[in-house]
């Protein structure tokens, strides 16, 4: 199995107040506009900034953590964030940490712990309230930065290793074409920037280090482009760009730069690279991969998610009927987004719509389209009430025989 996070609690982030979501190997968010679909997403992405810079860069990034916490009726409110995760069948790792706000805009903190499970082997945790180690770690100093996370420090263990490498490894996507069509600054192309805005650089290395990839991208854009043959890489002076070469019934076909393409054209070259990128997401986020994008590629588009799911654990936000269509999309892999009284629910599908999809009466984008697509509201509760960011240590998935 490929390495994923198996469970998400949140707490006092944005418009979640309290939430537990259960993720596979490929999980569509579904919902209207301002359900809170993206700021689920964006917490993921809160805990990949936190770890690979600072907490303090990923709150000013959104404004401060005056706009990151979520407000109360006059108490102060704590962000809390816990993932589960399955390394593998037989190991698990459960981490968690809350930050206190203090008045003047600042944080600490307040409590961090990682514990990992071998099922056949050891165990192995540290746990730091309020800067200091409850639970050290061999060979780390016992005290930590108030605006850090020990797991940074506990990244030089080999044991914590894995953890820090999943969760700074999370990639999330809102691609802009706008920012894909620009000429781009010379990037060493290593990852894909969220917004696509180093796509040339991107594109050249996937050219140099991994052809049949590369060679794959331009056959899936062709089949949404029409005359379209492929994308690459040209430099203009210090900065970088990229040229479409389309058949346009001439011998040779004719060159395109990037700003001559729709905006469609470039928003799915987008959700290509973010997939076939040299460098392999441990959990790729893509915001509605559809916008902008002519319906008939939704098939594409699933096609492409479904066989990124083998190597790396894929999360969306959608409004697309078209995506849901597909057979190869199971009922349980979907989650409908609703707010109700300020605050967001994430629910697996009602019992009625999942007999409906089923029974085959109706698909689960004629429930969308039809506004019938409804949640699981009393398993969204039960499940948000389970919330517990430092509770039992979850298990490894496989039993001992």
């Amino acid at each position: 199995m490929i390495s994923r996070i198996r469970e998400v609690h949140i707490r006092n982030y944005k418009s979640i107040s309290q939430a537990v979501v259960q993720l596979g190997d490929l999980t569509l968010l579904v919902g209207p506009n301002g359900a809170g679909k993206s700021n689920f997403v964006d917490a993921l992405s809160f805990v990949q900034q936190c770890l690979s810079g600072s907490i303090e860069l990923a709150f000013k990034n959104r404004g401060g953590i005056g706009a990151v916490r979520r407000r109360s009726g006059g108490h102060p409110t704590h962000i809390g964030i816990r993932l589960i995760l399955d390394l593998d069948s037989t190991t698990v790792a459960d981490y968690s940490f809350e930050i206190s706000a203090r008045p003047q805009e600042r944080f600490h903190v307040a409590n961090e712990r990682c514990v990992i499970d071998h099922l056949m082997g050891s165990k192995h945790r540290f746990a730091v309230k309020n800067g200091e180690f409850q639970e050290a770690i061999s060979g780390i100093r016992p005290r930590v930065a108030p605006d850090r996370l020990a797991l940074f420090a506990a990244s030089a263990t080999d044991e914590f290793r894995p953890v820090w490498d999943f969760l700074t490894g999370m990639r999330v996507y809102s691609i802009v074409p706008e920012r894909i069509r620009d000429l781009q600054e010379a990037d060493p192309g290593i990852s894909l920037n969220t917004d696509g805005s180093n796509a040339a650089a991107v594109i050249k290395r996937l050219q140099e280090e991994d052809s049949a990839s590369y060679e794959r991208l331009c056959r899936l854009l062709s089949s949404v482009v029409t005359g379209l043959a492929s994308v690459g890489y040209r430099a203009l002076g210090q900065m970088e760009t990229l040229e479409f070469r389309q058949d346009v019934g001439l011998k040779d076909a004719w060159a395109f730069d990037a700003l001559n393409m729709s905006q469609g054209t470039l928003r799915m070259l987008g959700l290509l690279l973010a997939v076939y990128q040299t460098e392999n997401p441990s959990l790729l986020a893509i915001e509605e991969p559809e916008a902008t994008v002519h319906p008939a590629a939704a098939e594409v588009i699933t096609s492409v998610l479904l066989d990124a799911a083998k190597r790396t654990q894929i999360l969306i936000t959608t409004h697309s009927p078209d995506i849901l269509e597909s057979k190869d999309l199971g009922d349980d892999q979907i989650r409908v987004v609703t707010k109700e009284e300020g605050r967001t629910l994430i629910a697996p599908l009602s019992s009625s719509s999942r007999l409906a999809i089923r029974e085959k009466l109706y698909t689960a984008g004629e429930l969308l389209r039809t506004n019938e697509l409804n949640p699981d509201v009393g398993e969204a509760r039960n499940l948000a009430s389970q919330l517990s960011l430092f509770g039992p240590v979850a298990r490894p998935l496989a039993k001992v025989a």
